[in-house]
């Protein structure tokens, strides 16, 4: 301990030379200055002593005719002394170090996994709301509690796993099995959704009502939800089937004749910014128009070591200017426009139907260009509908009253 404390304040290693140094020496200890190492070589007298002591013991030396020489010099302050100009590199050490031990209270990581159905945008934002996201403390009173309010916050999830390593947070999701739906105790008949023609009544189960080329109305019953057992006898079932019939839809498409539209300035503005545990950190300051409608487009790049992704984020920020114009569609760009509407409509409301002819009639006015197209499709019909009883209703009897 004695020589740690004498490294830090700082020694020297002295040469007493003249006459009688060895007298010197005493009268050194005699005023209170500690000395250690003393030897003696051919005249002179080498110790060690503090080198707060070396300007007391130079005034001495003058009055006693005795000569001092510095031999050596030890200890933290020499050490600083000698590389005052190289301070920086360990002031930044330590710096980094306290730093380090500062930040590592904190979560570094946050690393989700385990959800299929679930998007990722949503178990981030579930996570944050409960406290667990790259920034807040990664100490916490119990994980337990926290798996919890987890559970409580996500609401359709069966378990979640929640674990801590040092600056890092592993979250394991596990979502809840769909159950099949359980087979329902009602009946149903096949009844027609929409006018058409019936083209054919594939039945697989009940009775059918209908055969091909008839003409039926919206409601019509198409396969009855009754059943021939082997025994003569008819029981109540679901009716299952497929009927396909010929139908016609009528759609309407209106394109105005002035649109008004936003665009883009091919010149836009670039900034550079940084992101640290969520704090946007801005690395340049270019100035924008305030008065001005912008869009942002904003691109982060995450930076990682060995597989572990850090929360230091380099981010992109790209400014464009929006300029409102408005401007005259011409018939050919009007029929262009209708295209792409009847296309996404036809995508949307007709995928489950097979287009056969379709007609389309054109008009316009002084503000709109109207299309009406009429469409003859071939589709199923058929959906299903539950079978309604009155309160009197006596099963047994109906029963009776079909076979008879």
């Amino acid at each position: 301990m004695v020589n740690i404390i004498r490294f830090f304040r700082g020694y020297i290693m002295l040469a007493i030379s003249g006459s009688r140094p060895e007298t010197f020496l005493n009268v050194m200890t005699s005023n209170g200055i500690a000395v250690w190492g003393v030897k003696s070589s051919e005249g002179v007298i080498y110790c060690k002593t503090l080198a707060v002591n070396y300007r007391y013991i130079y005034n001495l030396s003058r009055r006693k005719s005795i000569k001092i020489r510095i031999i050596k010099k030890t200890g933290m302050p020499f050490f600083v002394n000698k590389n005052k100009k190289h301070m920086g590199i360990p002031i930044g050490a330590v710096c980094f170090a306290l730093i380090f031990a500062f930040l590592s209270r904190y979560l570094w990581y946050v690393d989700i996994y385990g959800y299929e159905a679930m998007s990722k945008s949503r178990a981030d934002t579930v996570m944050k709301e409960i406290g667990v996201y790259e920034g807040a403390k990664g100490k916490f009173d119990s994980l337990r509690n926290l798996q919890t309010k987890a559970l409580i916050a996500f609401g359709d999830v069966s378990w979640i796993t929640i674990n801590t390593d040092a600056a890092a947070a592993e979250v394991k999701i596990t979502e809840t099995t769909v159950k099949t739906a359980e087979p329902d105790d009602k009946h149903y008949n096949i009844t027609a959704k929409c006018d058409g023609q019936i083209i054919r009544a594939d039945v697989q189960k009940g009775m059918s009502y209908v055969n091909g080329g008839d003409a039926v109305v919206k409601g019509s019953l198409l396969i009855g939800g009754f059943v021939q057992t082997d025994l003569g006898s008819t029981i109540l079932d679901t009716a299952q089937g497929v009927v396909m019939a010929k139908t016609s839809h009528r759609e309407k498409i209106t394109i105005p004749k002035k649109t008004q539209y936003r665009r883009y300035e091919d010149s836009f503005v670039t900034r550079q910014n940084a992101k640290v545990f969520g704090i946007y950190l801005p690395l340049e300051m270019r100035c924008t128009d305030a008065n001005r409608e912008k869009m942002r487009y904003i691109s982060e790049y995450a930076l990682s070591f060995k597989g572990k992704t850090a929360p230091v984020y380099a981010v992109r920020e790209h400014i464009y200017y929006l300029d409102n114009e408005q401007t005259e569609l011409s018939e050919k760009s009007s029929e262009k426009l209708f295209t792409a509407q009847r296309l996404l409509c036809e995508l949307f409301s007709y995928s489950d139907k097979k287009i056969t002819d379709r007609n389309i009639t054109k008009s316009a006015d002084d503000d709109n260009f109207y299309y009406e197209i009429e469409y003859s499709c071939d589709e199923d019909i058929g959906q299903r509908e539950e079978i309604m009883f009155d309160e009197d209703f006596s099963y047994n009897s109906e029963i009776m009253n079909i076979e008879e």
